[in-house]
Formats: C-alpha cells, sequence, structure tokens
C-alpha cells in the first residue's frame, strides 16, 4: 500500500529546469526592455521639438533660443472663375478709361432765346438787331414791325446774347439747350440701315425674272427710298439748328408820359381863363 502510494505521487521539480526558466524568462523582459526604449528614442528623433514659449518681459533669463521657423510657401492667386471680367491693371485701366471718355462723342445742343424788351424806337432797334447778326457771322430769319428773329453761330451764341441786352430795357428773357445727341446718332444708324436695304432691293430688281416680283420689289424700294430721304432730311435739319443758334427779339415801344406845369390855381374860373396864374408863376 504505501508502495502503490510512492508510486503514483508526482516526481520532485529539478532545481535545474526552474533556474533555466527563470532565466529565459528574464532574457525575454529584457528584450522587450530594450525594443521599448529604441522605438521611444526613435520616436523621440522622428517628432519635431515642441516650441518654447517666450518668457515674459522683465521676468527672469531670457529663454533659449528659439528654433527657425520653417519657411512656408507663397500664397498662390485664386484661379479666375468662368464668366468673371479680368480685372485691370490700375496705371492701363486708367489709361483705357481716359481713352473712352475722349472717344465719347461731345453733347450735342441747340441753343434758342427768345427776349423781350422795352426801347424808344422800334424801327431802329429792328435795324441794329439785323445788323448784329450779319456782324457775327450770322443772317435774317424773319422780321415783322415789332419782333425779329435772327441765326447766329452757336460758338458765338452768348456773345450775341450780351449785345441784344444793351439795346433796351429787358422785360423778359428765356434762354433753352436742347440736346439732340440721341436722336442725332439714331438717325445715323437708321440711315446706314435703310442704305443696306435700298442697296439689297436694288440688287435683287437685277435679278428678278417675273413681273410679278419685280413690281414687288420697285414697290418696297420706292418705300425705303422715300424713308431713307426723309431721315436725311430730319439729319440734315439737325445739323443746321446745332450749327447756328436762334434768337427771336421782340420790342414794345417804351411809354411816354406829358407832363404838366403845376402852379396855383385861383378859386375863380374865369380869372384862370385871364391867365393870371400864369403871371403868378413868373
Amino acid at each position: 500500500m504505501y508502495a502503490a502510494t510512492q508510486a503514483s505521487a508526482p516526481p520532485p521539480p529539478d532545481p535545474t529546469t526552474g533556474m533555466e526558466m527563470s532565466a529565459v524568462r528574464i532574457s525575454e523582459e529584457q528584450a522587450i526592455d530594450v525594443d521599448t526604449s529604441t522605438s521611444s528614442v526613435a520616436l523621440a528623433k522622428a517628432a519635431p521639438p515642441a516650441p518654447v514659449a517666450a518668457p515674459a518681459p522683465g521676468r527672469g533669463a531670457p529663454g533659449p533660443a528659439q528654433p527657425a521657423a520653417t519657411s512656408r510657401p507663397a500664397p498662390t492667386s485664386p484661379a479666375p472663375q468662368p464668366g468673371a471680367a479680368p480685372a485691370a491693371a490700375g496705371p492701363q485701366g486708367t489709361q483705357r478709361g481716359a481713352a473712352e471718355a475722349s472717344a465719347a462723342p461731345a453733347p450735342l445742343l441747340v441753343y434758342t432765346a427768345q427776349v423781350a424788351m422795352a426801347v424808344f424806337e422800334v424801327g431802329a432797334s429792328l435795324g441794329k438787331v439785323e445788323e448784329l447778326a450779319r456782324d457775327l457771322g450770322g443772317f435774317l430769319a424773319r422780321r415783322d414791325d415789332r419782333a425779329i428773329t435772327i441765326r447766329v453761330p452757336a460758338a458765338r451764341f452768348d456773345e450775341a446774347l450780351k449785345r441784344l441786352e444793351g439795346l433796351g430795357d429787358v422785360v423778359q428773357r428765356n434762354v433753352v439747350a436742347e440736346d439732340v445727341t440721341e436722336e442725332f446718332l439714331d438717325l445715323g444708324v437708321r440711315i446706314r440701315n435703310a442704305r443696306v436695304v435700298r442697296d439689297r432691293l436694288e440688287k435683287l430688281l437685277e435679278k428678278a425674272a417675273k413681273v410679278e416680283e419685280s413690281i414687288q420689289l420697285e414697290r418696297e424700294l420706292a418705300r425705303v427710298t422715300s424713308e431713307l430721304e426723309r431721315l436725311e432730311g430730319r439729319l440734315k435739319f439737325l445739323r443746321d439748328r446745332v450749327a447756328f443758334s436762334t434768337l427771336t427779339v421782340s420790342f414794345q415801344p417804351r411809354s411816354t408820359e406829358t407832363i404838366t406845369p403845376s402852379g396855383p390855381r385861383l378859386p375863380i374860373d374865369w380869372l384862370n381863363e385871364l391867365g393870371l396864374s400864369r403871371l403868378l408863376n413868373l
């Protein structure tokens, strides 16, 4: 019984085996420590140095010098969006604006003046106005008993107005400047288009093979030609009004009052008839 119990009991542990296992465990722990320290050193070398905060002014000694800042790429201008107009340079944009302003047509103005004056001699004043128009390079447009209309060059309109005001007392004055630039430009465009249509109709009329087509083309050509002549007449009229200003002067005779001598009047009428009041005035 005792022998069986001894046979089934496990054998005692070998002291050499325990020592070998402890050595293996210690070597594994050292290897893990070495790997950990190596990884820490590698990470420390790869990571950038932490920025050192600058010391507050007046507190202690200055800290260590900060590392130089890394260079950053220059900012690039944003790409232009589709449909956006390119911005003009400063000097070039100014020159372009000045060129466009100088290329713009000058305004076309029609000057008209109406003046009413009071004079002693109406006939003589009418003659002076007509002579004034000839002196300034103008001409007489209309004249009647008390009014006269003259045309003078637009450049001398102010001079003519000042000289007219010196002929008598100005009772009423009305000066109007009408801008016809828009109408003038519109007429020029319509005239060019009408000429193009007229030339095209003339070419079609030359190639027409049927009588009906020829009649229709001649009728349309006559209409276009009439419209073209009307537009050209209006344009000529505007040019004349712009070149020569119109001044209309109307005169009214100045009233004259008869002054009667004043003196003492006698209370009896028949004494006044005898002329005693005249003797008293002497």
